[in-house]
């Protein structure tokens, strides 16, 4: 079993050990997109009482755990700012994040590190909420045209996560395919199965599009429509050329 099946769970979600168990399996060794949803405190609350006067999301960038992430073999393939969130009443997710692993296990060996441990406590005391899902692109599914966009790079992009790979993809006007992604496990979450992560392109971002899209989808909490602005990371090529 690895580390993380040993660690207690986070305040900010369950971990599910059972999947996490499963990552024991060297034969299972293709690079995971872990996906994760980020819902900040509004003040951080460090777990060993300390004071201070930082925002969750002050807290958060504290941790930035890139040095831990490049020793395992993976990259930050991208930070972005949720601009809208049009479906999925709660939580409001802050930030969407995709960390590319080597192979499944890295992410338990990259928590592991003295690194990554020491820096923890600011996930810890920044984070309210959190889901952290195992997704691999599905193959079939990915448009390698989309480097051909003008801008590619600093385009928005929408994501639409489902329970049920059944639900209609959106019909988002301008917007262009770049991938969908299977979801294996969620590794922390809060109890709610997903299924699929469903990534488009938008080169003329508007939250009016998105929205117009969004009206005709369900506002259960069986899935969330994100309108993100990239901050870091070049995941549209690592995606396309993957």
């Amino acid at each position: 079993m690895t580390e993380m099946a040993h660690r207690p769970q986070p305040r900010y979600g369950t971990m599910d050990l059972d999947y996490i168990a499963t990552w024991a399996d060297a034969s299972r060794d293709e690079p995971m997109w872990a996906l994760n949803l980020m819902h900040y405190r509004e003040k951080a609350d460090y777990p060993d009482g300390r004071e201070s006067d930082l925002s969750g999301w002050e807290a958060d960038n504290l941790y930035s755990p890139i040095e831990p992430i490049a020793k395992i073999g993976g990259s930050l393939a991208i930070v972005a700012i949720v601009v809208d969130q049009p479906v999925g009443a709660s939580p409001r997710w802050d930030r969407v994040a995709v960390v590319k692993y080597p192979y499944r296990n890295a992410l338990a060996e990259m928590n592991a590190t003295p690194e990554f441990q020491d820096a923890h406590i600011h996930k810890d005391a920044g984070m309210a909420s959190t889901i952290c899902a195992a997704t691999f692109p599905q193959p079939d599914s990915i448009n390698r045209a989309v480097l051909d966009v003008a801008d590619a790079a600093k385009s928005h992009l929408v994501l639409q996560v489902v329970t049920d790979p059944g639900t209609p993809a959106l019909a988002i006007d301008g917007a262009v395919p770049l991938a969908i992604f299977d979801v294996e496990g969620v590794v922390i979450g809060d109890g709610r199965p997903w299924a699929e992560a469903r990534w488009w392109l938008l080169p003329s971002a508007s939250a009016d599009t998105v929205r117009e899209a969004a009206a005709a989808v369900s506002s259960t909490d069986d899935q969330y429509v994100t309108l993100l602005k990239p901050q870091f990371g070049d995941f549209v090529e690592l995606v396309a050329t993957a």
